[in-house]
């Protein structure tokens, strides 16, 4: 059943006194995250499955398609704090469906029982721990959203300077990636229905803790971008963490890499997870699983190589 973005918009905004409370404990807004996230049901047929790769919990997807084309390995959003594997399984599913993937969804560790760069390392560890086992980068792709996202971002940067194999691209949907300018309280406010800058400024120095929050591993926009794989972006225009999207496309500009940046007018930060109730989430996961595939299938036959930024606009 598809619902109307306006209902939803409202149905966010209600709840958003609750998130922003810090009268609230963190396991409270983890139950209501989990309620969040549970809106977005798998495609039928998807098969799931836990497991520990690298001593970290994960969740296996295997979607209907009977020869995947490769791997997904996706990192779930939440601040760092929230979020889970489990509850991130439908959002997952459409996306590695879209993309004719199999997904794999580690349950990195979160403030406030661990900080940076617990759950960097342990991304870095699963990743490198299904590399010996047999997966081959060109046909892997690391994909997340706000938090994820940044980590996403993060991971790509740390692979590199590691001398680790990269993947074939990396997916990014409305990524927290500037977790300095939170701390700094210069975060502006746009028309989102759920994120406030207050609640960015609460969560990024319960992860950063007394590092410096510039640091690439924290705040990946203040990184190397040379050498990143191609990037797939996705953000929503009424998201005040948008402005991180666009400085990750400049500095991919000025590394000469490749970026396919598309925005989403009238829509809210990680409106993705709407996609089993709304149209627009709906394709915007088809889009985003239809571009990375791409760059798999591209890999598989040669070497992309290009010294331009491509940016489209939606």
């Amino acid at each position: 059943m598809k619902i109307n973005r306006h209902v939803i918009r409202a149905c966010l905004r209600s709840s958003r006194p609750l998130f922003a409370s810090r009268r609230v404990s963190v396991g409270a807004k983890r139950r209501m995250v989990e309620m969040l996230t549970a809106t977005a049901r798998p495609p039928k047929d998807t098969r799931f499955e836990r497991v520990t790769i690298a001593g970290v919990p994960v969740e296996r997807a295997q979607t209907a398609h009977a020869e995947p084309e490769g791997t997904l390995i996706y990192l779930h959003g939440g601040g760092y704090a929230l979020g889970s594997a489990r509850g991130y399984r439908g959002l997952v599913a459409h996306l590695a469906a879209a993309a004719g993937m199999t997904a794999v969804i580690p349950d990195y560790s979160r403030v406030p029982e661990a900080r940076y760069p617990s759950a960097l390392e342990e991304v870095v560890a699963v990743y490198a721990r299904l590399l010996e086992t047999g997966l081959d980068p060109k046909t892997a792709v690391i994909a997340g959203d706000s938090a994820g996202g940044g980590l996403t971002l993060a991971v790509a940067m740390a692979l590199r300077e590691r001398g680790i194999a990269a993947p074939a691209a990396l997916g990014l949907i409305c990524p927290w990636a500037d977790l300095a300018i939170d701390i700094d309280g210069s975060r502006r406010m746009l028309r989102d229905p759920l994120i406030l800058p207050s609640m960015t400024a609460e969560w990024a120095p319960r992860y950063a803790g007394n590092l410096d929050p510039r640091l690439p591993g924290i705040s990946p926009v203040y990184g190397d971008m040379t050498g990143l794989p191609p990037i797939v972006m996705q953000t929503a225009c009424d998201d005040p963490i948008s402005v991180d999207a666009d400085k990750i496309e400049a500095a991919i500009a000025a590394a000469t890499g490749i970026i396919d940046h598309r925005r989403f007018d009238n829509l809210w930060h990680d409106f993705h997870l709407q996609v089993s109730v709304l149209d627009e989430a709906a394709e915007a996961v088809a889009d985003l699983g239809a571009k990375l595939r791409t760059h798999v299938l591209s890999r598989g036959t040669c070497e992309i190589h290009s010294n331009e930024a491509k940016v489209v606009v939606g």
